[in-house]
């Protein structure tokens, strides 16, 4: 079978253009160079299999043997090769950007609210084939596509008589014509939106469509794809609801919202009308095994599920009638309460998924079906099963603090893949446990889908430093920084989330797979995701590890200011004053009044006249937290409070990376070393802080190539 690929295309001198091959999964598996075959005209031959079904495909630039640009590859090219008689095709494309209405090809619209089904195009036995290929993202469910023209075959402009095509891949359609049934060498048509019974067609804007038909040999098979039709339709509106899952507690539910549960909301969605249930994070957040895992941002792993979701309803019941009807007891009391008992529920979940494991694990891990589950996931569910075994072994998930198991090495992972390991018999009930979780979820989203429900997901900007991912790919983070946010109207110290901040600079260098892999295993649960705090993905306030509050952070990354600098708006810079806590007599006093001799004797010491330094085991805000651990009464906290306050009276922080540079403190104005200063530096402060917070790093965000990452 051959096939001639046919592109206009306009290049500048030295670039050539490539056609590209992908297989089924919509990898590049060929590429083949194309020739001009006039001034913007390019072509490609090809030989291929007699009985190939389809080809997929897409074009790129290249110069001096290096890709330049190349098309949007999210619905790549498609040609059928569905004519029985074809000895040759013919193709006549053109080169597709991504388009302005590039989210209806989105799973949240080509998977849910215009769900459609695919199909392939029925096999033509003409001698010879005009094939019309076009895309018409606005159809929505129960629509379908249809030609009609100037032609008796195209039913002489009677859209009664419109042909109907067939939609081969998400919002492209395809018809082949009889190509001995036209009359005329020049074909005009438009294309209608043929709406289920009762509806109007609707037809596309625009002039007609013509094609000058060429004359055709027997065997030859041309296919003219043709530039997206567009109707005078408004755009898709959705509304719809935000629920955490732990909050859907049904009847049947064991004291907590889970996966079963979610089937029912969507049930509630789609019956008041609505399109989209966004719910809050999944994942698991098991760290201490008490109530303080009940964040649901701060999880451990960002694949693994949280086994509190699991629906026990969906698993098999235990042999033991006895165990099973205390479980059954247990169940109604905890789901009576009037509020979620986390750690009853999380503790009832665990166990019972224990005794099913021990009664019937060793069938279910030998299955097919856990086979492939294991195979396609072992990647993080080795390191997240290992996490849980050593977490649970050593009684914390502060990985720096177990006496061993430091890393994951090779070997571990090898003997935890094993079945006839001992280790593996001890870590296989996660792995038992995220295989009843994956097929839950993965069974709610499908259904939701099936409702025309866009099941919306929730992504936390930061991962937990006590989770897997910072135990084995620490490469990707800052684990001496601290994510959060400035000062603002609700908090005037700044936010401390406590997450690490990202390594961008590992990131980029490998094409940021991390996040691609996170994405693709989310895209398995979700069709939509919310990413939190989703500025973060170019710039984030990071602050140093001995910090409790957020005033000491700074953006990353930001440009920092030279000493020169600094000087050249009429400040006089004093790096080692203006860089370390300002303590004088006075601020003493201010802060901490009848206390202050007790300061002055404990945790601060004299440097001269009336000026003091913090003591160093008390000179950062971790120390100090460490220090007042456990100590609740009122003046234990303004101790506390005000040495936090004394540690960040600074005028600048220095830069994270570059020592020399320097950032002016958030804030500061609201502080004693900023009220110390003479009114012509205020003047002179002022200035730069707001060309800084408010000038400086806009433009810098905006262009720099990697100011994209937090």
């Amino acid at each position: 079978m051959k096939i001639r690929f046919n592109l206009e295309y306009s290049t500048v001198y030295g670039e050539n253009l490539v056609l590209n091959i992908l297989d089924n999964n919509g990898e590049k598996v060929a590429s083949h160079a194309m020739k001009p075959a006039s001034d913007k005209a390019w072509k490609c031959d090809m030989d291929v299999p007699a009985k190939a079904g389809h080809i997929d495909y897409y074009y790129s630039v290249e110069r001096e043997g290096k890709e330049q640009r190349h098309e949007w590859i999210v619905i790549p090219h498609r040609l059928d090769l569905n004519a029985a008689k074809a000895n040759r095709y013919i193709t006549f494309d053109h080169w597709n950007d991504m388009p302005d209405d590039s989210y209806l090809y989105s799973s949240a619209f080509t998977d849910c609210v215009a769900l459609r089904k695919q199909q392939l195009p029925a096999k033509c036995k003409y001698p010879t084939i005009i094939q019309l290929k076009v895309r018409a993202p606005q159809l929505r469910t129960g629509e379908v596509l249809g030609v009609v023209g100037n032609e008796p075959t195209l039913g002489d402009w009677n859209e009664d008589k419109a042909l109907k095509m067939t939609e081969h891949n998400h919002n492209e359609w395809v018809i082949c014509i009889d190509g001995a049934a036209f009359k005329k060498a020049f074909v005009e048509f438009k294309f209608v939106i043929m709406g289920e019974k009762g509806k109007p067609t609707i037809w596309e804007t625009g002039d007609n469509r013509t094609v000058l038909l060429p004359v055709l040999k027997e065997g030859e098979h041309i296919v003219y794809e043709l530039q997206q039709a567009y109707f005078p339709l408004y755009p898709v509106k959705l509304a719809g609801t935000v629920v955490p899952i732990f909050s859907l507690r049904s009847e049947g539910s064991f004291g907590v919202g889970d996966f079963g549960d979610l089937k029912l909301m969507v049930d509630w969605v789609a019956h008041t009308g609505q399109r989209a249930l966004q719910v809050l994070p999944i994942n698991d957040t098991t760290i201490t095994h008490t109530w303080s895992d009940s964040y649901p941002y701060n999880s451990i792993s960002i694949y693994a599920l949280h086994p509190q979701y699991l629906d026990l309803r969906q698993l098999p019941k235990l042999d033991d009638k006895k165990r099973m009807a205390e479980f059954e007891k247990l169940r109604k009391e905890l789901n009576a309460l009037a509020q979620i008992d986390y750690e009853r529920v999380n503790n009832a979940k665990r166990e019972y998924m224990k005794l099913l494991f021990k009664q019937e694990g060793d069938k279910v891990l030998k299955s097919d079906e856990f086979k492939a589950f294991f195979t396609s996931n072992e990647d993080w569910l080795v390191p997240y099963a290992a996490f849980c075994h050593f977490r649970d072994e050593y009684g914390t998930a502060t990985f720096s603090r177990w006496p061993s198991h430091h890393i994951l090495t090779d070997e571990d992972r090898a003997a935890m893949c094993n079945p006839r390991t001992k280790v593996y018999k001890e870590v296989s009930l996660w792995y038992y446990i995220q295989y009843y979780l994956d097929k839950q979820m993965r069974s709610a989203h499908k259904y939701a889908q099936s409702k025309h429900v866009v099941l919306k997901g929730d992504i936390p900007i930061g991962i937990s430093r006590d989770s897997v991912e910072a135990w084995v790919e620490p490469k990707y983070f800052n684990l001496n920084g601290q994510a959060g946010a400035p000062p603002d109207a609700f908090s005037t110290n700044g936010q401390n989330w406590g997450f690490p901040t990202y390594n961008w600079d590992v990131m980029l260098a490998d094409g940021c797979k991390w996040w691609v892999k996170r994405f693709r295993k989310m895209a398995q649960y979700f069709d939509a995701y919310r990413i939190d705090h989703v500025l973060g993905f170019f710039r984030i306030w990071e602050i140093p590890i001995d910090a409790v509050h957020g005033l000491l952070g700074q953006f990353s990354p930001s440009l920092g200011m030279s000493a020169q600098e600094i000087r050249s708006y009429g400040l006089n810079f004093q790096e080692e004053l203006m860089t370390k806590p300002f303590i004088a007599d006075w601020v003493l006093d201010r802060i901490f009044g009848r206390l202050a001799d007790t300061v002055r004797e404990k945790y601060v010491e004299r440097v001269h006249d009336d000026i003091y330094r913090m003591k160093p085991e008390y000179d950062t805000q971790r120390k100090v937290e460490a220090a007042f651990q456990g100590k609740e009464s009122e003046e234990d906290i303004w101790l506390r409070d005000g040495l936090y306050a004394l540690i960040s009276d600074v005028l600048f922080v220095r830069d994270r990376k570059n020592p020399a540079l320097f950032h002016p403190r958030i804030s500061v104005q609201f502080d004693f070393i900023y009220e110390a200063l003479y009114d012509n530096d205020k003047a002179a402060f002022n200035k730069l802080y707001n060309e800084y917070f408010y000038h400086r790093n806009n433009d810098f965000w905006s262009w720099c190539p990697t100011a994209w990452h937090g």
